[in-house]
């Protein structure tokens, strides 16, 4: 291995956050998406159930899933931020995770 290759490869904790932080923003809101989708497929389900017990029961069940989804993940995503503004002070409001919209805007 030569040194001089590894100098101008270096690995540091802001670039390995940097990148953790990108495949974040393009996995989150995947996992918005499809908790979602599980809550309009739980309401679906429901509304064409027909009074089957069984079939509400497992459309209840989607829909709650489906929300407990939803609230986790945002939950977390306003706890992130809360820690990042105590421990760096920042006053600036939260942006939503995921790529930018502004060349569509």
């Amino acid at each position: 291995m030569d040194p001089s290759n590894i100098s101008s490869n270096n690995i540091t904790i802001s670039r390995v956050f940097g990148r953790v932080t990108e495949v974040l923003n393009l996995i989150i809101p995947f996992l918005v998406l499809l908790a979602t989708v599980i809550f309009i497929w739980g309401i679906v389900k429901y509304i064409t159930a027909g009074g089957d017990e069984q079939r509400l029961e497992e459309a209840k069940n989607l829909i709650i899933w489906g929300i407990i989804a939803l609230a986790v993940m945002i939950s977390v995503w306003g706890f992130v931020y809360i820690l990042i503004d105590a421990i760096f002070g920042t006053n600036s409001l939260p942006g939503i995770p995921g790529p930018s919209l502004d060349p569509f805007l």
